[in-house]
């Protein structure tokens, strides 16, 4: 019995000590913190166009009308040049809102007149970004018979954008102070743009809605001046369609609408005009600028 608890003693002594080592961590158990960077994967994206959609049937237009009497309006963003007494010298149109301004809005400009810019309280030549609101009617369209087609499920719809036009030779060797340097934009004082009323012609391209009961009820612009989206808005309102059908129920469904329109206008006239102040313009940076 002695030689039994003695030898208990022992265990019980060396136990704990047994038990410390096996919990304590020893430095080839040490777990390491290493960052393994992973190959990014590379995800393709599909060329879908949101306004496709599975159709059996398209829509099918059964009769519209050339609308007439439609007020319009739209602005005009139009470079011009000012010399350091004021004088607009000449301008470049940027953004036209009805066919057949470009020749008349560059004339016009030359009588217009401005409080110049200033470089460090001096008077300073600069070319400067005006909005010019206008505002007519048009009194007459006749649009050529409508193209009605099924947007293409790869190819996503892009907006049509115009040609820059090219500043006058004579306009690309007038020294001009850059937008950087000016401390206050030209200003317009007197602003008076006008259009004698005339015939002009122009594409038109739109993506239209047509619901299950066969009207237009939205549409998205892809071409088409900016000042004549009223007029296609009363045109689209006349529309008459079959609807498209799938699985012989009749059902919503986006069309692209092509086609060209003679509009007949009245004379168009300036509401108002500013300076915008966040765009500038520098004729020898444009692409199709040759100082010629």
């Amino acid at each position: 019995m002695r030689a039994a608890s003695a030898l208990l003693g022992v265990v019980l002594l060396v136990s704990p000590s047994t038990a410390a080592q096996h919990t304590a961590t020893r430095a080839w158990q040490q777990r390491l913190q290493v960052d393994v960077p992973l190959a990014v994967p590379l995800v393709e994206l599909a060329a879908i166009n949101p306004f496709a959609q599975p159709i059996d049937e398209p829509p099918r237009l059964l009769a519209s009308a050339a609308p007439r009497k439609v007020d319009v309006s739209g602005a005009a963003v139009v470079a011009a040049y000012v010399d350091a007494r004021g004088e607009c010298l000449g301008g470049v149109p940027l953004e036209l809102p009805f066919p057949g301004l470009t020749a008349r809005l560059a004339e016009e400009l030359a009588s217009s007149r401005f409080e110049p810019a200033r470089a460090a309280g001096t008077a300073a030549p600069s070319w400067v970004v005006l909005e010019v609101a206008m505002a007519g009617r048009v009194k007459e369209s006749a649009p050529a018979a409508p193209q009605l087609e099924l947007p293409d499920p790869t190819r996503p719809p892009t907006p049509h954008h115009p040609e820059r036009v090219s500043p006058p030779g004579d306009l690309l060797r007038l020294p001009a102070t850059p937008a950087s340097e000016l401390t206050t934009l030209a200003v317009p004082r007197r602003v008076k743009l006008a259009a004698p009323g005339g015939d002009a012609e122009t594409a038109a391209r739109a993506l239209v809605h047509v619901t299950s009961a066969g009207r237009c009820d939205r549409f998205v612009i892809l071409e088409l001046p900016s000042g004549l989206s009223q007029w296609l808005s009363a045109y689209l309102a006349t529309w008459q369609l079959e609807p498209a059908r799938r699985g012989g129920a009749a059902v919503d469904a986006w069309v692209v609408y092509t086609g060209r329109v003679l509009v007949s206008l009245s004379g168009l006239e300036t509401t108002s005009a500013r300076t915008l102040a966040d765009r500038s313009y520098d004729p020898l940076a444009e692409p199709d600028a040759t100082g010629e």
